[in-house]
């Protein structure tokens, strides 16, 4: 058959080769993609993403001043979390209050501020306990935009180096730390899983005594450990003088 073709018998040479390159192009392929052959069939390699580092904001640069720490938080273009200030979630409460409370991060339902969600119920549950409400409380998040995972060292840095100015700004006299997020970045990287006694955190200002315990979406999941984070609230509650 071969003979036959180059030898022009039925088809010539040439119109063989002009009715392949026509088929390729109504197929679509109509641009050489590469000097040398390759198997198409072969799966590309896999790479892991680039992740730009953020930097953390010297702390000459930190805002002097709660409410441009909170627009700094809420608008500011520094946010380690790829969320536009739409989607992130201010403090609240009252600055200046004998307990500070800290958030690893929105819930999905949190709208606003935090705790506005399916959290609610059980959160306000846990102040009165504590005979206290949100106006008697300064609640902020570590992380003002919520993060589909554990938080890279960079960022973990950068929010470190927020809060610690933010704790000191808002000079509480107790701090409750609430996820294993904040807790490892603020105490150490064991702190939750090494729960029981009071701890210290260092800020801008000095210290303050701080616990670290479950988040209110992780006693939603496991009631039975309402228990251990009651006994971790007492604590609290002397060092408030309740």
């Amino acid at each position: 058959m071969c003979q036959t073709v180059l030898s022009g018998g039925q088809h010539r040479f040439r119109d063989v080769i002009a009715s392949a390159i026509g088929w390729w192009a109504e197929a679509g392929l109509d641009t050489l993609a590469d000097e040398q052959p390759r198997d198409w069939l072969t799966p590309p390699a896999k790479t892991s993403p680039t992740l730009q580092p953020v930097a953390s904001p010297p702390a000459a640069s930190l805002p002097d001043g709660i409410e441009a720490l909170r627009t700094l938080l809420t608008t500011g273009d520094y946010a380690p979390q790829p969320a536009p200030p739409g989607r992130r979630v201010a403090p609240s409460g009252t600055p200046g209050s004998d307990l500070m409370i800290v958030a690893d991060m929105p819930d999905a339902d949190d709208a606003g501020t935090l705790f506005a969600g399916e959290t609610a119920r059980l959160f306000d549950a846990m102040l009165t306990a504590m005979s206290l409400d949100r106006a008697r409380v300064y609640l902020a998040p570590f992380s003002p935009a919520r993060s589909a995972g554990r938080i890279a060292p960079d960022q973990g840095e950068a929010l470190a180096a927020l809060m610690r100015r933010h704790i000191s700004l808002a000079a509480p006299q107790a701090l409750m730390i609430f996820g294993d997020e904040p807790a490892r970045w603020l105490i150490g990287p064991e702190a939750l899983q090494n729960r029981g006694g009071l701890r210290e955190v260092n800020h801008d200002g000095g210290t303050v005594p701080a616990i670290a315990t479950f988040h209110p979406r992780h006693l939603r999941r496991m009631p039975a450990l309402k228990a251990s984070a009651w006994t971790d609230m007492r604590l609290l509650l002397g060092v408030l003088g309740q």
